[in-house]
């Protein structure tokens, strides 16, 4: 299996996708909104930099976690022999 592919397997193109979607509507908003309080500009140029740092770390995140019907569990508590259904080719009861 590519590295490519353990990306894919486990979500973290998704997750990285869903955080620079959600930290880009949080910058608008933020912006919006301080800009009718008139708030000074470094209030959003840290909300700026807060989102970019939490880019990595959702990343990690993402790649060393998994959902399962159990709960979060770590990626190396998973087996690996039972295909999830999400996956193509999965087989589904």
């Amino acid at each position: 299996m590519s590295f490519f592919d353990e990306l894919k397997r486990r979500n973290v193109f998704r997750v990285g996708i869903a955080y620079v979607l959600m930290g880009w509507v949080l910058l608008q908003a933020a912006d919006f909104a301080f800009d009718l309080i008139g708030a000074p500009n470094w209030v959003i140029q840290t909300i700026s930099v807060v989102v970019i740092i939490g880019l990595p770390i959702a990343l990690f995140f993402a790649w060393a976690f998994e959902m399962t019907p159990e709960g979060i569990k770590r990626e190396a508590e998973i087996e690996k022999a039972c295909p999830r259904a999400e996956e193509p080719g999965a087989l589904v009861d």
